[in-house]
């Protein structure tokens, strides 16, 4: 009799896991499938695709089975599955499907290529980091202006004067970010 954890990692690599990495590894960058609801298209088209490699496996396995020596057992599915999921892992994380893993240490950090543009030479996890939260709030500066510009004209004129603050604030805070992602820009190629 198996233990449920057996029967949870069987389940895992049978109907997960090889599907998913393969999605991962064909789609490396986030909201790439889709811009909001990404992680599931992910989990929805890996449970498929993993059936589907299963399937294959199991053919494979069958193939090459002959009378004395029957591979389609458990032993020979678990590690081909394994294997298959290893390297669709390996290949996802050359193509930077996995940024999270530079946690585990800054040399295991591969962003996801942008197309058309050339893939960034070294692992400099911290400065990509910092880039990205530049780069997010500028974004979210510039939501709050046009808030601020929009609250300004049906205002009256306190708070006019106040939201008229608010954007030289964001415009200049918006200015000082600009200058620190042009002081990094030249040493990412």
């Amino acid at each position: 009799m198996s233990n449920p954890l057996q029967v949870l990692a069987g389940i895992a690599i049978v109907f997960f896991l090889p599907g998913f990495t393969m999605v991962c590894m064909m789609f490396p960058r986030k909201g790439e499938l889709d811009p909001e609801y990404d992680i599931v298209y992910r989990l929805a088209l890996g449970m498929g695709v993993s059936v589907v490699i299963s399937i294959i496996v199991g053919f494979a396995l069958n193939a090459i089975s002959t009378e004395e020596h029957a591979y389609v057992k458990a032993g020979p599915l678990w590690a081909s599955l394994l294997s298959v999921t290893g390297i669709f892992t390996f290949v996802g994380w050359w193509r930077g499907a996995y940024p999270s893993a530079g946690r585990i240490h800054p040399m295991f950090y591969r962003a996801p290529a942008v197309p058309g543009a050339p893939r960034r030479k070294g692992s400099d996890y911290q400065r990509h980091k910092s880039t990205e939260k530049l780069l997010v709030e500028r974004e979210q500066l510039l939501k709050d202006l046009k808030t601020f510009a929009g609250r300004s004209s049906t205002s009256s004129p306190q708070r006019k004067l106040y939201y008229t603050k608010r954007m030289e604030q964001a415009r200049d805070r918006i200015n000082h970010i600009n200058n620190e992602l042009r002081s990094q820009s030249p040493g990412d190629s």
